[in-house]
């Protein structure tokens, strides 16, 4: 796996790299057979009704050219950055159920016959 971590002044914050990093090894702990590139990209804004948010942006690229995209924002960065990779960690084992759905769907109608 590798990770790419862009942004602003935050992305050279060495305890939020030692988070995301942290992150990145769990997941590819979690999948080791899955091959996945990630960026990561991190900056604050201002939002009116809000006040300042920290966002944090994932996007993962799968072996198979597909790509998923999780945004978050929250006030502090850990939490940006925490719930971030709990929606990616969703989003990976939904894809993983729907594609091994698909192939035990295919291997039912081999057995078949049909």
């Amino acid at each position: 796996m590798s990770v790419r971590i862009t942004g602003d002044m935050l992305a050279l914050d060495r305890k939020l790299v030692r988070r995301i990093n942290r992150h990145a090894d769990t997941l590819t702990q979690s999948a080791p057979d899955q091959q996945l590139d990630l960026q990561v990209r991190i900056a604050e804004e201002f939002d009116q009704l809000r006040g300042h948010r920290v966002r944090c942006e994932l996007v993962a690229t799968l072996s198979a050219k597909r790509q998923i995209v999780v945004r978050e924002a929250h006030k502090k960065a850990e939490d940006a950055i925490d719930t971030a990779f709990t929606g990616l960690k969703t989003k990976l084992r939904r894809m993983r159920i729907r594609s091994l759905g698909k192939a035990g769907a295919a291997e039912a109608l081999r057995a078949t016959g049909t």
